[in-house]
């Protein structure tokens, strides 16, 4: 029998008391500074130990229903519920259309969309047709799906119609809760974007809750990783579409980086109207920390990255450079500077021709802070993020700055050239593009301040439509001694026994880890007590069943080991997903008949964990389709000769599958016999899927109502999170839907500081020789050795990471000595957790300080990126009127660019309060000149500055000038202005130079803006002119002016997104001189997209200019 550790079993009345053998004992600690009290002797009687027992049942209870009172009470004074309850009015209005609506035929339940259509266009509004529409919704969901939305799912979907973020449970159906809001705002005809986390999801629910939309004549559209820009295109353009996160950011900056027309996929000019985002926490939050980035190729030294990994591995921690956790950031000290610059051998690391310091620095932040298995995954030569929220592979996203060069020079791998920005733009400032935006998710209201600063979008927190009665057990705390195996022996071996203890009780279990050698450690310990489990994190073995594992992780006996459970977007339910169960049976007797290939992933864990599981009693009707389903799929391989490949036979279940939940069974009976004479594979495989189904119904009910005899799910968290939100999601898996379940957390108190780590380091063969849980486990070698190491290959590895666990305690500098000290006192095993109010305050004030400090950092970046969001919209929105615009729009743009550059050559020489004389019209003329080039002729040639200066004296004393405000004995612009288009685009600019406030008042101030005049018709007169004598059409005229607009702006845009990094980076040294660093950034952002917009203004009229002056011999233009 196992040991049994601290677990509380819920369905004893011993429940309420600790369970543990005498070996092992919890402390429990009621305040901070406690009493303890030792042991009743053995010599007490019975009685004694009853009415102590009894009087600790009475206090518990006083003390629970005290609490329930207080909650009772806050809630009922809160504004949540207030706004909550003014919702209801609402529902009482849906509820009363329920029996009308319910009424209706399938065609007349149709044709409401198109009445509601005809309602707003009349002049009603979203408000006055809400009720009825979330009604029509709630009956289409009933008939299509079988799900009625509950009454807190109306209240769900009214607070993100009303543009707030509805906080709802795991298991209360948000999935569900977004059509209502999503079908209301899609018939003003602007397009609904749902934004979800990852692929998987988008399309999920695009197939799922797109049967409502199409049912109601919407259509949806889905957006998916490696899609044609056609198709991405054809959805965008749905009334409805599907998404995730980056590939929506990534779209748009596509899109702004498209060289014509034809290259946009997203609804120009107004691709954003409502968004509904699904966990938006996660993205707003969690993910708000990276921007995204598109990236090209730079010229930079590949090789130097292998020689300053290196170097690196010379460097000692604490004596050559010191860290600092909280930032992530390294200083080299002096001695560190000698030896770098020693063995590189240069002077100085920083000189600019030679410069070192970014590759030591990255070598060492490489070395520091991106760990193997943790940050990261080696897979196929290449370094894979791994995305610490949700455990898994960003294949395409790669660190900046030359960090993932780093990576790649400490792991041996090729390095892949340097990158430098292109675009970029944050979530925040993706999101905020959105008029409306709404978002749910079960854990939001920790963060509801920094929602409202920085979104002005309000939490409602939805009531459950049952009572949670979740047991969330105390945090179990495991102070560090001097020695980190007995450390690691200790916290692991509690988590091993608790898994253990619930697994012969037949309770499902989920552990969630914090990195993927976390998990299979854990994994070696189960595999050596012949525990079966299963292990999701992000290696591909694992990852390739993610949705199998899900599906099963609440069945009797499952144990499931996962990195980040809290992000999969799948529920657990107790007794397993019927749906994902009836499919496996499918995939299981047919894929074997459909393709002889085989899937290249290990399922020897799946082998193991079906052992113990209850297997599906599919019944007799289910069988003999079975059987004619595979006979078919048999025959069709053999006398077709189709040879499908794994995947693509698994695709084609798939799609029988979806094919099952849009038609019915009188429907698939009548397709199969249509299509007899051709053998209908995947009507026959829908149909078998709908019986076998309702067998795996039966027995996931049956199952899950033993699993809920047995107290539900059971969550262990092995690390507290930086934030409290990712550990109530974490909670959040047991208890869904008023389910029973229990939760608990350990967590281990570091070494204060890292030289107690490494002076532990020492003693290590010393508690490796002396450790009885080792000895016990070296007796097994046969286990060991198949597991290729297994635990104590994995053990040297884990104990110097897990040695700084939790690296929470060392980030924030959080004091842990005391709770050393306090358990020396009560007991000489380092191994003892603790319990307590104590405890729970001291970890919660440290997630709280976490919380703060990166909260600072989300609010420095958006601060910061509010700097370039201004210019980032001026820049898109300009780029997309010259793609977007008619041929007339471009022509205005390029004249007023033309007017800007001559404003800025006069402004540069002339002052309105001094007489022309003192004016450098030499130096106006010769940069004209140099402007216009070959285009102005003989005539404009010869101007000279005494000519100027007498025409201008003289324009001063007239009273007026001529119809086309021409300089008296200076040679007329080109008639160019035929047309009453060009004449009125004439008078424009002259109303618009006349009302400017450029030019400075003064007595000279109507000459200025005369000779602005002048020059100005001069230059687009004579560009007029050449563009006509060159004979090419319009067509093709407009085309290299858009190119040329377009081409000039990206490439300057570019230039402009790398200086602001580097700004961004500089202005932190300035905060020494007391000054700002906001407002510097500020200060000389401004400047810097001000000169950048002059450059942009110039080189684009210079090289139209030059184009048409030799079109031959200017197409490197296309090539900038």
């Amino acid at each position: 029998m196992a040991t049994v550790p601290s677990i509380l079993c819920i369905n004893h009345p011993s429940f309420f008391f600790l369970k543990q053998p005498s070996s092992q004992r919890t402390t429990t600690l009621l305040c901070s500074k406690p009493s303890l009290l030792s042991a009743s002797p053995l010599s007490f009687c019975s009685v004694q130990q009853t009415r102590f027992s009894r009087c600790t049942l009475v206090a518990a209870s006083i003390k629970e229903n005290l609490g329930h009172f207080r909650k009772t009470f806050s809630d009922f004074t809160s504004l949540n519920y207030w706004v909550v309850t003014d919702y209801y009015r609402l529902v009482g209005a849906v509820n009363a259309f329920e029996s009308q609506i319910g009424k209706l035929s399938d065609e007349q339940l149709t044709a409401k969309t198109a009445e509601f259509k005809r309602r707003l266009s009349q002049g009603e509004i979203l408000a006055d047709i809400q009720a009825e529409a979330f009604a029509v919704v709630r009956e289409a969901a009933r008939r299509k799906l079988g799900m009625r939305h509950f009454d807190v799912q109306i209240i769900g979907g009214a607070v993100l119609h009303d543009g707030s973020i509805a906080e709802m449970k795991t298991g209360e159906g948000k999935t569900l809760v977004s059509t209502l809001a999503a079908y209301l705002n899609a018939l003003t005809g602007e397009g609904v974007h749902v934004v979800t986390v990852n692929d998987y999801l988008a399309r999920r629910d695009a197939e799922w809750m797109g049967r409502v939309h199409r049912f109601l004549g919407l259509s949806v559209g889905l957006i998916q990783k490696g899609m044609t820009a056609e198709e991405r295109r054809s959805n965008y353009s749905c009334d409805i579409t599907y998404t995730n996160n980056t590939e929506l950011g990534f779209d748009y900056l596509r899109d702004n980086l498209a060289s014509n027309r034809g290259q946009l996929v997203m609804r120009w000019p107004k691709p954003f109207h409502f968004a509904i985002v699904d966990e938006v926490d996660s993205v707003l939050i969690d993910e708000g920390r990276n921007p995204l980035l598109i990236s090209g190729e730079a010229s930079q030294d590949a090789a130097r990255y292998p020689v300053a990994a290196k170097v690196a591995e010379l460097l000692v921690r604490g004596i050559h450079y010191n860290v600092e956790l909280k930032d992530n950031s390294v200083e080299l000290t002096e001695e560190g500077i000698e030896l770098a610059e020693m063995a590189l051998e240069t002077n100085d690391l920083w000189d600019e021709n030679d410069p070192w310091a970014r590759f030591v620095l990255n070598a060492l932040k490489a070395k520091e802070f991106f760990r193997r298995n943790v940050q990261y995954i080696v897979r196929n030569g290449k370094v894979l993020i791994i995305n610490e929220l949700t455990g898994r592979v960003e294949e395409k996203r790669r660190w900046t700055e030359g960090i993932h060069q780093a990576v790649e020079a400490k792991e041996g791998l090729k390095i892949q050239a340097d990158s430098v920005v292109v675009a970029q733009i944050t979530y925040q400032s993706l999101f905020k593009l959105y008029p409306k935006l709404s978002g749910m998710t079960g854990t939001a209201k920790t963060e509801e301040k920094e929602f409202l600063k920085m979104f002005q979008i309000p939490v409602i927190e939805v009531p459950t439509n049952l009572a949670n009665i979740r047991l969330d057990l105390p945090i179990q705390a495991f102070a560090v001694g001097h020695s980190i195996f007995v450390t690691a022996q200790g916290k692991w071996e509690y988590v091993r026994q608790e898994v253990e203890y619930m697994f012969r009780q037949g309770r499902p279990v989920l552990v969630g880890t914090t990195s993927v050698e976390n998990s299979e450690l854990l994994s070696d310990l189960l595999k050596l007590q012949n525990i079966p489990h299963n292990v999701l994190n992000a290696r591909p073995k694992y990852a390739a069943r993610e949705a199998e594992i899900v599906a099963q992780a609440g069945r009797k006996y499952a144990i499931t080991i996962s990195t980040n459970m809290a992000g999969r977007g799948t529920d657990i339910i107790l007794g397993g997903n019927p749906k994902m169960l009836a499919k496996e049976i499918i995939e299981d007797s047919l894929l074997s008949f459909l393709t002889r290939e085989a899937l290249d992933v290990e399922i020897v864990d799946r082998e193991i964990s079906q052992k113990v599981m209850s297997k599906i009693k599919v019944g007799s009707s289910s069988l003999a389709l079975l059987a004619k389903t595979a006979l078919m799929a048999k025959y069709v391989g053999k006398s077709e000769g189709k040879s499908w490949t794994y995947q693509e036979a698994k695709s084609m279940i798939s799609k029988s599958v979806e094919m099952s939940q849009s038609m019915d069974l009188k429907e698939l009976e009548k397709l199969i016999d249509e299509q007899s004479e051709m053998y209908p594979l995947g009507p026959t495989i829908a149909l078998t899927y709908l019986s076998v189904l309702k067998d795996c119904e039966v027995h996931c009910f049956n199952e899950g109502s033993e699993v809920k005899r047995l107290g539900g799910l059971h969550v262990i968290g092995t690390s507290l999170h930086e934030s409290r939100r990712i550990d109530n999601q974490l909670r959040g898996r047991a208890g869904r839907q008023g389910d029973p379940g229990s939760t608990r957390f350990m967590v281990r108190y570091g070494p204060a500081k890292v030289s107690d780590a490494q002076a532990s380091v020492n003693s290590f063969s010393r508690e490796f020789a002396n450790s009885n849980w080792l000895d016990k486990h070296m007796k097994q070698e046969n286990q060991l050795e198949k597991l290729g190491g297994g635990a104590l290959g994995n053990f040297h590895t884990i104990q110097l990471c897990d040695s700084l666990q939790d690296e929470m305690f060392q980030k924030f500098n959080f004091d842990t000595e005391w709770v050393v000290k306090l358990i020396t006192k009560v007991t000489d095993d380092e191994v003892t957790p603790m319990e307590g109010d104590a405890i729970v305050k001291q970890l919660l004030a440290l997630q709280i300080n976490a919380e703060k400090y990166y909260f600072g950092i989300r609010k420095s970046l958006v601060e910061f990126d509010e700097v370039l969001e201004v210019q980032r919209k001026h820049v898109y929105d300009l780029r997309q009127l010259i793609l977007t615009g008619d041929n007339e729009s471009c022509s205005q743009h390029i004249f007023q660019y033309m007017q800007a550059v001559v404003d800025e050559i006069v402004f540069g020489n002339v002052d309105p309060l001094k007489h022309p004389r003192h004016w450098s019209l030499g130096k106006l003329l010769k940069e004209f000149i140099t402007i216009a080039g070959k285009l102005l002729g003989g005539s404009f040639a010869g101007i000279t500055e005494e000519a100027l200066l007498t025409s201008l004296a003289q324009i001063h004393q007239l009273s007026s000038t001529d119809d086309n405000l021409n300089f008296p004995d200076l040679p007329k612009p080109p008639n160019s202005f035929r047309g009453i288009r060009r004449k009125s685009s004439s008078l424009r600019r002259w109303l618009a130079i006349c009302s400017d406030d450029l030019t400075k008042n003064g007595k000279y101030r109507a000459t200025v803006n005369l000779l602005r005049k002048y020059l100005g018709d001069f230059l687009i007169a004579s560009y007029l002119d050449v563009v006509q004598e060159s004979g090419y059409d319009d067509v093709y005229v407009k085309e290299i002016e858009k190119a040329v607009l377009v081409k000039t702006l990206d490439c300057f845009w570019r230039d402009h997104l790398v200086n602001m990094n580097r700004l961004s980076s500089a202005v932190n040294v300035r905060s020494f001189g007391h000054r700002n660093p906001l407002e510097e950034y500020k200060i000389d952002g401004c400047r810097f997209f001000i000169s950048m917009l002059s450059a942009i203004r110039r080189v684009t009229v210079g090289s139209l200019l030059q184009y048409w002056s030799s079109p031959m011999e200017s197409q490197e233009l296309f090539e900038l």
